[in-house]
């Protein structure tokens, strides 16, 4: 919605005082995008075209039917998938919000009675929004193309931020090797978001298996299949035993190698998170010195510890 489109719709009322229903449809349809987010343009609609009389008679009713109708199953589902769909934040609904607040404050032919009811009614769908995206896991739709036998990465707990990677066929890693281990996984990711690649914690503690660029990046504009480098850091010699003859010269005893590790088929081998890109845009100045507050000291100055 644009200026424009919001100036047309207030002129709308100026001149018909809502008494063309077509007018006042023209109004909502301009404004739809933030009136039907906060209660929805029928009961809106009912609300404006009644007299002030009128709608002080039922406006209790009226608030009963909308209270009843919020708290509804079906209409909290429908509520929760315009959050999933919209991929609303807390952010996002303020600012609706206040735009939607700031269009019933500018009808100047709307009793007061009248905007604080439809303001209480955007207050109270506001907060409803804002519960779901608190308490309710955003769902983000990601294409997947696997090859065949390849399983989906999955949460194990539905309260785990990272998706387990499970391997598609064995492979064993020696001491000091590095390999690219193929996932079978192709994705789209949405844009706006990223994939990163980590360790599991278990595999990090009870082996010497690690991801060498941790954490990797998917970016959403990649489309090949999805690669984990894993390295062994075990080295190929671990110890070796020797000792020196009456000539002054050296006899291996013994050597202690490295250990090579075998990921199995079907093994969770590493996990993978999906994260928010917000883009960045860099704006040159005179000095960053002035902008904010200097903590002071230079590269390392916070110590190791």
């Amino acid at each position: 919605m644009n200026n424009e489109e919001n100036k047309k719709g207030l002129e709308i009322i100026e001149e018909d005082e809502f008494e063309n229903t077509t007018e006042t449809i023209q109004f909502f349809e301009d404004n739809k995008d933030i009136l039907e987010s906060f209660g929805g343009i029928e009961i809106l609609g009912s609300i404006i075209d009644l007299s002030d009389e009128e709608f002080e008679v039922l406006k209790t009713e009226f608030l009963e039917i909308f209270m009843s109708s919020i708290n509804d199953p079906i209409i909290e589902k429908d509520l929760k998938s315009i959050v999933i769909s919209e991929q609303m934040t807390t952010e996002s609904i303020e600012k609706e919000f206040k735009e939607g607040i700031d269009i019933i404050n500018s009808i100047d032919n709307l009793s007061n009675s009248k905007k604080y009811f439809i303001k209480t009614i955007f207050t109270m769908t506001a907060g409803k929004l804002q519960e779901f995206v608190k308490d309710s896991q955003i769902l983000v739709k990601i294409p997947c193309q696997l090859e065949e036998g390849v399983q989906l990465p999955i949460y194990a707990h539905k309260t785990d931020a990272g998706l387990d990677i499970y391997a598609r066929e064995e492979i064993t890693i020696a001491p000091g090797e590095t390999r690219i281990i193929g996932t079978g996984i192709k994705t789209a990711i949405p844009e706006g978001y990223a994939i990163l690649i980590q360790p599991r914690s278990g595999q990090s503690v009870n082996t010497k298996l690690r991801i060498a660029n941790t954490p990797g990046l998917i970016d959403s504009g990649y489309r090949d299949e999805i690669g984990v480098i894993i390295e062994n850091i075990e080295p190929p010699f671990k110890d070796i035993d020797y000792e020196f003859d009456d000539n002054g010269e050296i006899h291996i005893k013994s050597i202690l190698h490295g250990e090579a590790y075998t990921i199995a088929e079907g093994q969770r081998f590493a996990q993978m998170r999906l994260v928010q890109v917000p883009k960045a845009e860099f704006i040159q100045v005179e000095s960053v010195g002035e902008i904010g507050e200097d903590r002071g000291g230079g590269f390392g100055s916070t110590g190791i510890g």
